[in-house]
């Protein structure tokens, strides 16, 4: 599966992205504001493409690679099915995330990447609602999910990190 914008391709997740996933993971920049803020283990990392690997299996969807150029690893734009109790809304949704690489920070990719995802998440009937999680703290994303149109829904301290869940449903016809 393939999703193109202006300037961005979108490749569904494969084996072959588990090096550019583990390169990201291991940026400071990057992590710094996903779980303990530490780089990912080798291990944890093979751990996290795998449940990808899985996920698209299983649901027909999940994380996308995202290239700004033929053969590049620019980020990530994922997207995992919770459950009532795992998405913290009582309900089931479908959690959105995005990495992008240094090199792409202030280029608007983020934007662009996770519009694309989310309108195709809709189309395709993936979700009804889509859930981010982040930390108000971390401006950018912060940004991200303003202009992308959700909604804040409620914040939650996790490990002394203070979270945001914010909620966007899909759109009447």
């Amino acid at each position: 599966m393939l999703i193109t914008t202006e300037r961005l391709t979108l490749h569904a997740w494969s084996e072959a992205c588990f090096d550019g996933l583990f390169a990201l993971a291991q940026l400071p920049e990057t992590v710094r504001y996903v779980g303990t803020g530490e780089p990912w283990s080798h291990e944890y990392t093979l751990a996290k493409h795998r449940a990808t690997l899985t996920h698209w299996t299983e649901h027909g969807f999940g994380w996308f690679a995202v290239s700004a150029a033929p053969g590049s690893f620019d980020g990530v734009v994922s997207l995992v099915r919770r459950n009532a109790t795992e998405s913290g809304l009582g309900r089931p949704a479908v959690e959105m995330g995005w990495w992008i690489a240094p090199s792409g920070w202030g280029r608007g990719y983020a934007t662009e990447a996770t519009t694309a995802v989310r309108d195709r998440a809709f189309e395709s009937g993936w979700a009804d609602r889509l859930l981010a999680v982040y930390e108000p703290v971390n401006k950018p994303s912060a940004r991200v999910v303003e202009k992308l149109g959700f909604t804040v829904h409620s914040k939650f301290v996790l490990d002394g990190r203070v979270e945001q869940r914010a909620v966007l449903e899909r759109p009447s016809s």
